[in-house]
């Protein structure tokens, strides 16, 4: 009778799989659009925004790689120039509601009591609501443009943050490092800042890389309800909003801006597994 796989065998063979294949492939797809996100101008050699560049919905090829869109745009140039936009408001709600996320979650789980009480209902409040309905409201209120996009899913993203770093920190409190620098009369500042937050490191940077994914669906969602980036913005959920009225005459149209968000959600999330997959090693050797 064949013998049973052993569990560590197959935790090394998850684990090869995220470094030989998560790791590389994530790598190159999250550095090729970060490339053309800091120079577009290296790719793209048409201005986004001029009209009349060819024919108006010039199907793929030759010299439109992607074609033209109702006007005439290159819809490869105005892709590429979109990237910026794109990665950088995602990037923005990210750090934003992250940091904020970490600070209220390790204060709740560092200082305890009252107000580890009257933090955490308040995380669980937004927790309880949808997040993306939330978001289309607190977007609306606010008024259509980029800024209120990245705002309105700022105050939906730090909950998950500060519930993920309360925990880290309800566990770490407790060792005896950290009741050392208590004893040796450390302040909680620094305390936090020198013996408690290293410890985070590996679960949040494959959280925040991971995110910059959901992130951008999240902002070319918003976008593309009318929300966020207005015409004549490249921006991708911007495009997919502008070419969903031209499915059936230029397919090209909102195919290659929806392909963009999947390819650099797929990435990203490679790349945060497999950053996920070297702490657990790092946590196992230790």
């Amino acid at each position: 009778m064949a013998a049973l796989p052993e569990p560590g065998g197959r935790s090394a063979l998850l684990r090869l799989t995220r470094l030989g294949l998560f790791l590389p492939v994530g790598g190159v797809i999250v550095a090729f659009f970060v490339f053309l996100a800091l120079f577009p101008g290296v790719v793209a050699h048409y201005n986004p925004d001029l009209i009349y560049v060819g024919g108006k919905f010039e199907p793929p090829g030759g010299k439109f790689l992607l074609g033209t869109d109702e006007v005439g745009r290159d819809l490869f140039s105005r892709l590429v120039y979109g990237t910026r936009i794109s990665l950088g408001m995602s990037l923005a709600v990210v750090v934003l509601g992250g940091a904020i996320g970490v600070l209220i979650g390790a204060v709740a789980g560092f200082v305890g009591g009252l107000v580890d009480e009257l933090l955490m209902r308040l995380v669980d409040l937004f927790l309880s609501l949808p997040s993306f309905i939330l978001a289309i409201a607190i977007a609306a209120v606010l008024g259509r443009s980029t800024t209120s996009v990245v705002i309105a899913l700022v105050i939906v993203w730090w909950p998950g943050y500060a519930r993920l770093i309360r925990g880290i920190v309800l566990s770490v409190k407790q060792r005896l490092h950290v009741e050392s620098a208590r004893a040796a009369g450390a302040s909680p500042a620094y305390i936090v800042r020198r013996h408690i937050l290293p410890f985070t490191y590996n679960q949040l940077n494959a959280r925040l890389t991971q995110d910059m994914g959901y992130a951008l669906v999240s902002v070319a969602g918003l976008s593309f309800l009318g929300l966020g980036a207005q015409p004549p913005s490249p921006e991708w959920g911007a495009l997919l909003n502008s070419g969903r009225d031209y499915v059936v005459q230029a397919w090209w149209y909102p195919l290659f801006p929806g392909l963009a968000i999947t390819v650099w959600t797929l990435g990203v999330s490679m790349l945060g597994n497999a950053i996920s997959g070297l702490g657990d090693g790092d946590r196992g050797r230790g």
